[in-house]
């Protein structure tokens, strides 16, 4: 068994020893604060310490994990190979950085508790990262520096046996709305046919008379497409669907409405589905709760899975109110402004509350991209949006990861600005299978 030596054990360092160790490495291990019994192993063994004792394998340890409380951190970061280290440290260091904090430091989403200027959605904004500013968030280095770790532990201890990981993906739908024309109430279709009016968009009011009368599919119905595919190619998918009350920037059709409970039964046959909580939750916690039991009430199901409407979530509250409520798989960590790492990790990894400086049992599936973040921030043309994608797999295939995309019915509808992002989406599709 593997000990770890160390001058104190923290609630931070049993999270990273277990998300390395358990989690990642598959490695059993013991820790100790007495040098006299670290010595007296004679099997593997670590210093995670303040100073070197011997021979054993070293790793010069920072100040992080065993602290108390939150405050700005002065870090130091050296790129090397195209790789960038964090809390790098003296040439001493086997590693020459402390990959425990720095694993610490990205999975906590530290930065994220300290003060920050919001996006008007009172958002974390992925341009005042720490990963974005320097250079690395479409890099993730979390499991660069364990595939490094990794090695060095093999040549120093043949004989420890790690289990290894291979590339994997989920393909993700978010239901935000169901259907551009149906499904709307007398008032919502007096307003938006108005709205059309005003704006002279005649070719919109056509479309709409036609659906409404059955003459042509809604445009946004883009739920046979999706469904031959995950049938066809037996992809693994999640569709997170909107239950909330109408709202400026909820604006599904009403759960009560007949065509919202044939749609999610009909995609329960072919995937999995999940509570995607309103923009207003994110103020009123009790909706997510609410939000999940009308989905459970019209599925039939229970719901465990997770992610927050805009991405809009705050730390620790969010993600304690969705364990309150049941959720025990959030898929909401990714940035809406730029796609990327956005705890530098490409691998699934539990929760720690850092107010509370506690580990958590809900689990956390960091997302890739999200469509609108190459369509409205980077405002990319499909073609480029493509190119930047398939970088995307090639990242997380390298670091045997999970590729975790998010996509809209409406983008693959073929409509106006969404013209070419069915193409797009399928050349995904394609690339990730030649990997899976």
């Amino acid at each position: 068994m593997l000990l770890i030596y160390l001058p104190g054990i923290t609630p931070r360092c049993e999270y990273v020893f277990g998300m390395m160790f358990n989690e990642e490495l598959g490695i059993e291990y013991d820790t100790t604060t007495h040098l006299n019994i670290f010595e007296a192993h004679e099997q593997e063994k670590i210093n995670y310490s303040f100073k070197r004792n011997g021979k054993e394998f070293y790793i010069h340890a920072s100040s992080l994990l065993f602290e108390n409380g939150i405050k700005e951190i002065d870090i130091s970061t050296e790129k090397k190979s195209g790789t960038t280290f964090l809390f790098c440290n003296d040439a001493s260091c086997d590693l020459g950085f402390d990959i425990f904090s720095a694993t610490f430091y990205m999975l906590s989403r530290y930065e994220e508790y300290l003060p920050f200027t919001a996006d008007k959605y009172g958002r974390f904004k992925g341009a005042d990262s720490l990963a974005y500013r320097n250079n690395f968030l479409q890099q993730p280095v979390v499991n660069t520096w364990v595939s490094i770790f990794r090695k060095m532990l093999v040549e120093k201890f043949p004989h420890l046996q790690l289990r290894s990981s291979s590339f994997n993906y989920i393909i993700t739908y978010d239901i935000d709305i169901a259907y551009a024309f149906k499904g709307r109430n007398l008032a919502r279709l007096i307003g938006a046919t108005a709205k059309d009016i005003f704006e002279f968009r005649v070719k919109n009011i056509f479309n709409r008379i036609c659906t409404l009368v059955n003459l042509q599919k809604d445009p946004w119905d883009t739920f046979d497409l999706m469904q031959d595919l995950i049938v066809k190619n037996r992809l693994h998918s999640l569709f997170f669907f909107l239950m909330g009350d109408y709202s400026e920037h909820d604006k599904n059709i009403a759960y009560t409405h007949p065509l919202m409970k044939k749609l999610i039964t009909r995609v329960s046959t072919f995937s999995e589905i999940g509570i995607h909580p309103s923009f207003q939750s994110f103020a009123f916690p009790e909706k997510i709760s609410n939000e999940k039991t009308r989905l459970e009430s019209l599925s039939g199901k229970k719901i465990s899975k997770s992610r927050q409407h805009y991405l809009r979530f705050i730390l620790p509250d969010t993600y304690n109110n969705l364990a309150d409520a049941g959720v025990k798989e959030d898929y909401s960590m990714g940035f809406s402004d730029i796609p990327g790492f956005r705890a530098g990790t490409a691998k699934p990894f539990y929760f720690y509350d850092l107010k509370n400086e506690r580990a958590t049992d809900l689990k956390i599936f960091p997302i890739t991209f999200m469509d609108g973040s190459l369509i409205d921030y980077l405002k990319l043309a499909p073609g480029e949006a493509l190119a930047y994608i398939l970088q995307l797999i090639e990242e997380v295939k390298n670091v045997d990861g999970t590729f975790i995309s998010i996509w809209h019915n409406h983008t693959l509808s073929e409509t106006n600005m969404y013209k070419g992002w069915r193409l797009v989406h399928d050349k995904m599709i394609e690339k990730i299978l030649s990997y899976a």
